[in-house]
C-alpha cells in the first residue's frame, strides 16, 4: 500500500532481536483516506499556530524547519494523523530498497491503487527557490562592481512552503494531492507523507512544456541563473523545474507533476522582473 511504513528489509540474522521479530509481522499503514484534515486546512492550521512562535519564522532557515516541524507534529498528533514506526530515518531509508530516492522524497507506487506515495527526507521538507548572493572570484579591490553576483539556488523548504506548494499544484494544475501523515522517526526527524495519483504519459521535451505552458496563459521569464521560469498572473504563481522528468503529455495535454510552484517574494520578483517598472 501507499506509504506504508513497515519495517525495511533487512538481511537475514541468525539472532534477529525481539524489535525486529515484532515488525517482521506488523505495518503501520498510512492510507490515502486515513487523513483527518485536507492540505489546505492543515496548512492554515499550522500557519496558525507558528503565528505566535518567533522561531517559526526566524531569519536562520534550519531553526525554522526544526521550529515549524514541532508544531506540525503537535497539530498531527491533535489530528490523528500522527504515525512513530518503531524505526529510525536512516533505517528506512537505506533498508528500503524497493523504493525510489530523488532529490525530495523517497517514492512508492502502489499499482493496485494507481496512487503515488511520496515521504519527504528530512531534515527538510522538498525544496524552494530563492534569489541568493554567490560571491565573485578574484574580484580586484579597487574594482567598482559588487563582489557578489545573484542568482536563484534551490533551498530546504520549510514545513509551511512545502503545503503551500501542493495546495497550489492541486489549484492551478488540477493534481490530488493529499497530505497523508505526519511521520516521526525514531531519531527524532520529521517527514510529511503525501498521496498524488499516478500518471501515464510520455516525458514532454523543453519545446513541448513551453508551448503547452505559453497556450494556458503562463508567461516565460528570463532567468539570468538557467532554470526554466514560468509565472501565472491570474494565480500570482511562479512555476521553477518545469524540466522533462517532471511533466508528461498525454491524451488531456501537459500533466506536470513535481513541478515546483511557489508565490514569489520581493527579490524573486526583482530579479526576474515580474513587474516591469
Amino acid at each position: 500500500m501507499v506509504l506504508e511504513l513497515r519495517e525495511p528489509s533487512r538481511r537475514t540474522s541468525l539472532c534477529p532481536s525481539e524489535r525486529e521479530k515484532k515488525a517482521a509481522g506488523e505495518s503501520a499503514i498510512v492510507r490515502p483516506d486515513d487523513a483527518a484534515d485536507s492540505l489546505e486546512a492543515f496548512h492554515q492550521r499550522l500557519r496558525d499556530l507558528c503565528e505566535n512562535h518567533r522561531e517559526c519564522h526566524g531569519p536562520e532557515r534550519a531553526g525554522r524547519i526544526r521550529a515549524q516541524a514541532e508544531q506540525a507534529l503537535a497539530l498531527a498528533r491533535e489530528l490523528g494523523v500522527l504515525k512513530e514506526p518503531d524505526f529510525t530515518w536512516e533505517e528506512f531509508r537505506t533498508l528500503s530498497t524497493e523504493f525510489r530516492i530523488g532529490t525530495e522524497h523517497m517514492v512508492e507506487l502502489d499499482a493496485r491503487s494507481g496512487m503515488v506515495g511520496k515521504t519527504t527526507l528530512p531534515p527538510a521538507f522538498g525544496l524552494i527557490p530563492e534569489v541568493v548572493n554567490l560571491p565573485l572570484a578574484e574580484v580586484r579591490p579597487d574594482a567598482d562592481r559588487k563582489g557578489f553576483r545573484q542568482a536563484i539556488e534551490f533551498l530546504n523548504a520549510t514545513p509551511l512552503e512545502y503545503l503551500a506548494r501542493w495546495i497550489a499544484c492541486n489549484e492551478v494544475f488540477g493534481d490530488q494531492v493529499k497530505l497523508a501523515a505526519v511521520i516521526r522517526w525514531t531519531d527524532g526527524l520529521v517527514s510529511f507523507g503525501i498521496t498524488q495519483p499516478q500518471y501515464h504519459g510520455t516525458p514532454a521535451d523543453p519545446r513541448e512544456i513551453e508551448g503547452l505552458f505559453l497556450k494556458a496563459g503562463w508567461s516565460r521569464l528570463a532567468d539570468p541563473s538557467g532554470h526554466t521560469v514560468f509565472f501565472n498572473h491570474a494565480f500570482g504563481v511562479l512555476a521553477i523545474d518545469a524540466e522533462r522528468r517532471n511533466c508528461f503529455v498525454n491524451d488531456g495535454g501537459l500533466q506536470p507533476f513535481d513541478v515546483i510552484l511557489c508565490k514569489p517574494d520581493e527579490a524573486m520578483e526583482h530579479f526576474l522582473g515580474i513587474y516591469p517598472e
